[in-house]
């Protein structure tokens, strides 16, 4: 386009300002002033002229305009319609093609007029896998973006393309325009080069693989240089480090055995010099340190300038550690059959014994020379061999036999295996009379459990449910009491049985059963058992069904459950009570852990049960002190897991402290094994404070009658002492010499008195008494 609309509207505006600007200016110049109708006049003939000049012009820029737009769409649609690429213009939301080049017919093989019947969806291919309610969304997916996409022929082929689409106005309407590129050629090529690339790929893998598994590493050595180069499997299978940057072939001698070594070299240069193709065996140390055999295998290729050896290296380890194991085995293998506990003889393919161990030896009874050489039907006739089919069919089948059978000629059970030899057949057999005895012996307890079972007095029974009838053991009039002329042998009648309250539970909970096409089902509910009373029973049944999936029978088992009911709501009802009584109740698992504790324990020590699960008793109630209460003695006790009680002071949750007197009773499960403890709390603090009072009392008790008893004794001892000696005395002057001693007494005698009276009192006001000083003279 040479001149847009944008432009033309510019020229027209300058133009426009330019005239309006000068045009008036230029007139009022040239005339005069008065002259003011024939300035009208020209003004007014100047207008016109400017409208026609302007319209002209625009006419004259709009046509050359119109005709360079006019050029360019030819030019572009001739580049259009002769492109040598497929192309066309699509409606960019319906998908319908609207237009179309003959590149495109050529290629795609529609005509014009079935090309623009076509949408882009009808063209494009898409893989089965996509759904069907998918595809829309799968084909704008790809119209998105430029790449490969696959596109279909008239014919129904499926080719490759490249697309590339753009977004263009075409009839005044937004379309698209694409343009593909046909890829198949190319997409084929590159596939078929991938294929061959996976493909080379592969078997490179292969061949490592196979060199890494038969452990074969490829080698080139050349004589001249001293080089040698090895391949990658080297490293791995020889343990060589690709770290060393030592030349290869100076690392590989420092690797073979030093005995080696020189071998090694000898059948090299014998190789070099004389031809000789080369065929060592070595040892060589690798990284790891250990010992590896390698087996090199070597020939001359003359190549130009310099002589090659190409040659290869193999770890034979394995195989020598299986040549000496073999070795080791040959020298120990006697050994290893007389250590067996099974008695062992091998036979020849004529039925000869050529080996034997010492268990054989010790179950016949003979030595070897009398066995070995000598045919097996010798020692056990073919006529009392019961084994003797199946040494035959591992000799003739090359198959393992094994049997059991009794042996007429040793008189015991036997477990024989017959292993099929390069020299015949080995045969291993040892005693299992013990065994059979335990059989037997099983078998009858297994006939003793089925006499248990019908102890039991478990109702069987049978319901065939197409028929509507029912069989059932004789256990059922030990369930029911109910006269056995009266028992029916129908659903309905057993139904009606049922306690009212259940009957809905047990029909629902068998019909889901049946619906989800289970066969195990089992309910528990209440069966009128006579006389107005119930029982509670369990019912366990199997479905049979048939081919079409519909319930044809029902098999089960009743056992009475009354007992074991009843007692269970008599443990729910003692539980209640647990957790109702005022003593603390704490139950431990076999580590000591709280598992649970009542309601009295949480009110008492303020501690929750869940805040105490899984800590033991003695983490959450100790207190000062409280290890020498949980002292050996303790401990002991707990462990002989007896019934003990004892009395501890605990601390609540605030730390306070409280004296308790605390029952300890194990329990145990079912199975008689030990499960912990029960810890029965009972708070004892008063009691406790009673005692303490009652024993301050003995105390002070204790200490007025050693008052009573020694120290007022002795000033009443002194004084009677005193007094005989005044009625003894012979003089006035003896007498006033004992009557002042007498008056220390009697002091002394008052304040003994004294003491005795202050304790009094203070054992009256609840005071701790002083104690007294007994060593007092």
């Amino acid at each position: 386009m040479r001149y847009g609309a944008l432009k033309i509207a510019l020229i027209y505006l300058i133009i426009s300002l330019i005239w309006i600007t000068f045009s008036d200016q230029l007139l009022v110049y040239f005339l005069n002033d008065n002259n003011t109708h024939f300035i009208l006049m020209l003004s007014t003939f100047k207008g016109y002229f400017f409208i026609v000049c302007t319209g002209l012009f625009l006419y004259t820029l709009i046509r050359i305009d119109d005709k360079a737009l006019k050029q360019s769409e030819i030019q572009y649609r001739e580049m259009y319609e002769t492109n040598h690429a497929p192309m066309w213009i699509y409606d960019a939301v319906s998908l319908k093609i609207v237009s179309v080049n003959k590149a495109a017919t050529s290629v795609y093989g529609y005509s014009h007029e079935q090309f623009l019947t076509k949408t882009m969806a009808d063209i494009t291919y898409i893989d089965d896998s996509v759904a069907e309610g998918d595809q829309d969304q799968a084909i704008s997916k790809a119209l998105k973006t430029d790449g490969n996409l696959r596109h279909i022929k008239v014919d129904g082929s499926v080719f490759y393309v490249n697309l590339s689409v753009h977004n263009i106005q075409f009839n005044g309407k937004p379309h698209m325009l694409a343009m593909v590129r046909d890829t198949t050629d190319q997409i084929l090529y590159e596939r078929s080069l991938d294929r061959i690339n996976r493909y080379l790929q592969a078997e490179k893998r292969k061949l490592s693989e196979t060199q890494l598994i038969s452990k074969v590493a490829g080698w080139e050595f050349y004589p001249a240089t001293n080089k040698l180069v090895w391949s990658d499997e080297f490293y791995e299978i020889f343990g060589v480090s690709k770290a060393d940057k030592r030349p290869a072939f100076e690392i590989y001698l420092n690797h073979i055995f030093p005995d080696d070594r020189d071998m090694m070299l000898a059948g090299l240069q014998a190789l070099i010099t004389q031809g000789k193709q080369m065929d060592v065996t070595h040892r060589i140390t690798a990284m790891d340190g250990s010992e590896r055999y390698v087996r090199q295998l070597a020939r001359l290729e003359a190549a130009t300038p310099e002589v090659k050896v190409v040659g290869s290296a193999q770890d034979i380890t394995e195989l020598k550690l299986l040549e000496i194991e073999k070795n080791k085995y040959l020298y120990n293998f006697e050994d290893t059959l007389n250590s067996i506990s099974d008695a062992f003889f091998a036979l020849d393919k004529d039925m000869r014994i050529i080996r034997i161990n010492e268990a054989f030896k010790q179950m016949t009874g003979l030595p070897t020379s009398e066995v070995v050489g000598e045919s097996i039907f010798k020692i056990f006739p073919k006529e009392r061999n019961r084994f003797y089919k199946h040494y035959k069919k591992a000799l003739e089948e090359g198959v393992i036999t094994k049997n059991e059978d009794y042996s007429e000629v040793l008189d015991k059970w036997i477990r024989m295996a017959a292993f099929p030899t390069d020299d015949g057949v080995s045969v291993y057999f040892s005693d299992i009379s013990e065994d059979k005895l335990k059989d037997i012996k099983l078998k009858e307890a297994i006939e003793r459990y089925e006499l248990v079972a019908q102890a039991t007095h478990d109702v069987i029974y049978d319901l065939d449910i197409v028929n509507d009838n029912i069989i059932y053991n004789t256990s059922l009039t030990h369930l029911i009491n109910i006269p056995v002329d009266q028992i029916q042998y129908n659903l309905s009648w057993w139904r009606r049985l049922i306690h009212p309250d259940d009957a809905n539970e047990v029909v629902l909970s068998q019909e889901r059963v049946k619906t989800m096409r289970k066969t195990n089902w089992e309910c528990e509910y209440r069966i009128y058992c006579g006389k107005g009373q119930y029982k509670y029973i369990m019912d366990q049944g199997y479905f049979v069904f048939n081919e079409a999936h519909e319930p044809i029978r029902l098999i089960g088992a009743i056992r009475d459950i009354d007992a074991l009911k009843r007692s269970t709501q008599e443990n729910k009802r003692l539980a209640d009570l647990i957790t109702r009584v005022n003593n603390m109740i704490i139950v431990t698992d076999v580590a000591d852990k709280i598992t649970w504790v009542n309601n009295a324990f949480e009110e008492n020590t303020g501690h929750k049960l869940d805040k105490i699960v899984g800590k033991t008793p003695y983490e959450i109630l100790n207190g000062p002190d409280f290890e020498k209460v949980l002292g050996p003695g303790f401990r002991n006790k707990l462990k002989q897991r007896k019934p003990f009680t004892t009395d501890l002071v605990v601390y609540t949750a605030n730390r306070q402290a409280i004296w308790v007197s605390v029952e300890f009773t194990p329990f145990y499960n079912d199975d008689g094994k030990y499960s912990g403890y029960i810890a029965v709390y009972q708070n004892i603090t008063s009691r406790k404070e009673k005692e303490d009072e009652i024993q301050r009392q003995n105390n002070f008790l204790r200490e007025l009658a050693w008052l009573s008893s020694h120290q007022m004794r002795r000033p009443v001892a002194t004084m009677l002492g005193l007094m005989n000696l005044i009625e003894v005395a012979e003089t006035e002057k003896d007498k006033d010499e004992i009557i002042p001693m007498l008056g220390t007494s009697i002091r002394e005698m008052d304040e003994i008195v004294h003491n005795i009276h202050i304790k009094i009192n203070e054992a009256l006001n609840n005071e701790e008494p002083s104690s007294i000083n007994k060593n007092e003279n």
